[in-house]
């Protein structure tokens, strides 16, 4: 095996990690997502004013950064999968015979 095919297979690797934690954080989804609308429909229901919305936003903010963190674990995946001259330079050294 040439030191490119074993690059390459070492950078699919990294790509399937990246992708196992995608889906990973995908089932946090429902646990971020419930409780946001739960308190957005109670605080709309209520009449509650924007002062007292602390609960949805704090988990408007925290789904909004469970999205941010799965979009940057699926363009990992997919950026070491394609194996291109930037993974190939950031995994191997230039000084390395």
């Amino acid at each position: 095996m040439e030191r490119k095919e074993a690059l390459c297979l070492a950078s699919r690797a990294l790509s399937i990690f990246f992708a196992v934690f995608a889906l990973y954080e995908t089932t946090y989804l429902p646990e971020r997502l419930f409780p946001y609308l739960h308190y957005t429909n109670e605080a709309r229901l209520a009449g509650v004013p924007n002062a007292n919305m602390y609960l949805p936003t704090l988990y408007r903010v925290s789904v909004a950064f469970l999205f941010v963190r799965i979009a940057i674990y699926l363009s990992l995946a997919v950026i070491f999968w394609k194996c291109g001259p930037w993974v190939q330079r950031a995994l191997l050294s230039e000084n390395e015979p």
